[in-house]
């Protein structure tokens, strides 16, 4: 400003222009930087929204106190759902189902409403007492993912298989025997990873290509 001062006393009109290029390019720079951080603030706004899923899985933690949303099947001897509230025999909320049958195999089933060709993630937590005889078996769908004869005792045992829908109905079943004790089952889910953050980077988008408008202008 001062050397513009000094052109325009003197008259001196191309130092006046170059003072106007000087000062327009700054402003551009400005704003460009400033384009810049806004794209990467949105950017990560999108890397740390976290994604969510929806549980297609009706009354998969219990929460009921009952097994409904699902059905018994084979020997449902000393089975049910207890409430005692948070402890070593609930993964998720107040409530779990147990499994004792005898002698063979019970358990519970429920038919889930999926897309034919999408992708989905099993997810439950399970919890043998390591009594034998014993087994667990988990499948959907029909193709087994879990199947285990006499497994030892343990805490809960959290575990995730990633499956593709083979048809729009497909069955999830879980089978127990434990005659000398109970094994325990909480916090099934079937979950569909949603877009939560698309809007997010949409913005994100729009912010970069303004950014780079400005720049190059």
């Amino acid at each position: 400003m001062i050397f513009a001062a000094r052109a325009l006393a003197r008259g001196d009109t191309t130092i006046l222009e170059e003072e106007r290029v000087n000062m327009k390019m700054m402003s551009e720079r400005r704003a460009g930087k400033l384009g810049m951080a806004a794209i990467a603030a949105a950017f990560a706004v999108v890397l740390c929204a976290p994604a969510q899923a929806l549980n297609l899985v009706t009354n998969g933690s219990f929460e009921t106190g009952s097994f409904s949303g699902w059905t018994q099947v084979g020997n449902t001897g000393f089975s049910g759902v207890q409430c005692p509230g948070p402890g070593p025999t609930v993964a998720d909320g107040n409530c779990s189902a147990f499994f004792g049958p005898v002698g063979s195999t019970g358990g519970i089933s429920q038919t889930l409403s999926l897309v034919v060709g999408n992708h989905y993630l099993l997810t439950f937590a399970w919890r043998p007492d390591g009594g034998t005889p014993s087994s667990f078996s988990a499948s959907i769908g029909g193709a087994t993912v879990v199947n285990v004869s006499n497994p030892p005792a343990s805490g809960f045992q959290t575990v995730s298989f990633g499956i593709v829908a083979t048809a729009a109905n497909e069955s999830l079943t879980f089978l127990f025997r434990d005659d000398p004790g109970f094994m325990f089952l909480d916090a099934v889910s079937v979950g569909v990873p949603e877009p939560a953050s698309t809007g997010l980077l949409g913005i994100a988008l729009v912010a970069m290509f303004a950014g780079l408008r400005r720049k190059f202008r």
